[in-house]
């Protein structure tokens, strides 16, 4: 199994698991994003779209990826992988505010 400590291994993970439909979304009020726009941006991104990695705030110390994508409209996707690894749960992914 790859390290989803890297950016590059967990961009290639999500990537897999979207393409599966192993994915859920967070309850958000901002969020509108379908999940079919979802697979359409998410397959789009690259390494340059990474812009940081850190730990969610939900108290479980879960490694968190921040994407910004850049294909006509700015999408901020925050992510963490869930169910060992089988499923990505988007915590948050809309329109970039800056």
């Amino acid at each position: 199994m790859s390290d989803l400590n890297s950016p590059e291994d967990a961009l290639a993970k999500l990537r897999t698991l979207v393409r599966e439909g192993n994915f859920e979304f967070a309850p958000r009020k901002k969020s509108h994003v379908t999940s079919k726009l979802a697979r359409i941006v998410v397959d789009t991104l690259s390494i340059d779209h990474y812009n940081s990695m850190g730990f969610d705030y939900d108290g479980t110390g879960d490694l968190v990826f921040v994407f910004i994508s850049d294909d006509g409209i700015r999408y901020y996707i925050k992510f963490k992988f869930i169910n060992s690894n089988t499923t990505v749960k988007f915590i948050s992914f809309h329109e970039a505010e800056f």
